[in-house]
C-alpha cells in the first residue's frame, strides 16, 4: 500500500516514478504493526502472570497466618486443659470455689468451641485458597500456551510476509518485463501502422492506375467497334438474320447474380440457361447449321449490366458463334496474310 493508504500503481506511467519507493515503506510498516501486536500480547501475559504471582503469594501468606493460628489455639487449648485439670483439682480442696471454676469451665469450654469453629472456618478458608492457587496454575500454564501459539502465529506471519516479499519482487521483476515487450510491441505497431499506410497509398495509386488503364481499354475498345462496323459497312454486306438460324439470348443482371435465358429460331419462350450450357448448345447447333448462326443479344434498358459487362458478353457470344463476325475473322486473317511480303 502506498502513503495514502491505496494499493501500489502499476499503471505504465507511474511504474517509474514510485518503483522502489512504495515497497519497503509498506514492508516496514507491516513489520511495525506485528511487532506491536507481539509486544502487546507480551504485556498482556506478563501483566497477567504477575497479577497470578501476588494472588498466589497472598495465599501463601493466609495459608501461613491460618497455620500460625491454628498452632496458637491449640497452644491455648493445652493451656485451658492444663487450668482445666488445675481447677478441677482445686475444686476437690475447696468447695467455695467449685461454682466459680465451674463457672470458669463453661466459659473456656464455650470459649474452645467458638476458637474450634474458628479454625474449621481458617481450614475452609485454606482449602479454598489452595484451590483458588490451583486454578492460578491452571491458568497460568493455559496463558503459556496462548503465549507459545501467539508467537508461532507470529512466526507464521513472519515467514508469510517474506514468501509475500519475495513474490512482490518475482512479480515487479515479471512487471518490468512485460513493461519492456510492450514498448517493443508498441514500437513494432507503429513500424506496422507506417508500412501499412505506405502500402495502402501504393495501393491506392495503383486501383487509380488500374481505373485509367481500363478507361482507355474501353475507350480503344469502342473506337475498335466503331472502326469495324464502318470498315463492315464499306467493305462487306449488312448483317442480316436472312437465311441464318437464329438464336435470341437476354442477359440481365439481378443483384449480384447474372441471368440468361434464350430462345431459338424465334419461337417460344425464353427459357433459362446458365453460361457453360449456353455455350454448349451454341456449339452444337453451329455444327448442326451449316448456313450459320445469326446470334441476336437482348439488353433490356433495366439490365442492371455495366457498359462492360454488356460488351464482354456480346463480344464472346459475336466472336464465337455469329456467321458475320467468323467470316469477318476469316476475312481478316485472309487479307493479313496478303499483306505479308
Amino acid at each position: 500500500m502506498n502513503q495514502y493508504g491505496g494499493f501500489v500503481d502499476l499503471r505504465l506511467n507511474e511504474g517509474g516514478q514510485q518503483g522502489n519507493e512504495s515497497f519497503w515503506p509498506s514492508f516496514t510498516d507491516v513489520m511495525t504493526v506485528i511487532v506491536m501486536i507481539f509486544l502487546i500480547a507480551m504485556v498482556m501475559v506478563l501483566l497477567r502472570n504477575m497479577e497470578l504471582v501476588t494472588q498466589v503469594r497472598a495465599t501463601l501468606e493466609a495459608q501461613q497466618a491460618a497455620m500460625e493460628l491454628a498452632r496458637i489455639t491449640d497452644e491455648e487449648k493445652l493451656d485451658l486443659t492444663g487450668q482445666l485439670r488445675l481447677a478441677e483439682e482445686k475444686a476437690l480442696s475447696a468447695e467455695d470455689q467449685s461454682t466459680q471454676q465451674q463457672l470458669e469451665i463453661m466459659r473456656l469450654r464455650e470459649q474452645n468451641q467458638l476458637r474450634g469453629k474458628v479454625i474449621s472456618e481458617r481450614n475452609k478458608d485454606v482449602a479454598n485458597l489452595m484451590q483458588e492457587r490451583n486454578n492460578f496454575a491452571q491458568q497460568s500454564a493455559q496463558l503459556l500456551l496462548d503465549r507459545q501459539r501467539l508467537e508461532e502465529s507470529v512466526n507464521q506471519a513472519q515467514n508469510q510476509l517474506n514468501i509475500n516479499s519475495q513474490e512482490l519482487g518475482d512479480l515487479q521483476q515479471r512487471f518490468t518485463t512485460l513493461q519492456s515487450h510492450f514498448q517493443e510491441t508498441e514500437q513494432q505497431l507503429t513500424d506496422a501502422k507506417t508500412t501499412l499506410d505506405q502500402q495502402n497509398k501504393l495501393l491506392t495509386s495503383a486501383q487509380s492506375d488500374r481505373q485509367q488503364v481500363e478507361q482507355k481499354y474501353l475507350v480503344l475498345a469502342d473506337e475498335f467497334d466503331n472502326l469495324k462496323v464502318s470498315y463492315d459497312k464499306l467493305v462487306r454486306p449488312a448483317r442480316s438474320s436472312k437465311g441464318r438460324y437464329l438464336v435470341e439470348v437476354r442477359y440481365v443482371k439481378r443483384g449480384d447474380k447474372y441471368r440468361i435465358a434464350w430462345r431459338k429460331n424465334g419461337k417460344g419462350d425464353f427459357v433459362a440457361i446458365n453460361a457453360a450450357n449456353l455455350d454448349k448448345t451454341l456449339t452444337r447447333l453451329k455444327q448442326q447449321k451449316p448456313d450459320g448462326l445469326y446470334v441476336k443479344v437482348i439488353l433490356p434498358e433495366d439490365s442492371g449490366l455495366s457498359y462492360s459487362e454488356a460488351w464482354k458478353f456480346t463480344s464472346h457470344l459475336h466472336k464465337n458463334y455469329d456467321y458475320y463476325f467468323q467470316d469477318a475473322g476469316t476475312n481478316t486473317g485472309q487479307q493479313t496474310e496478303k499483306r505479308k511480303p
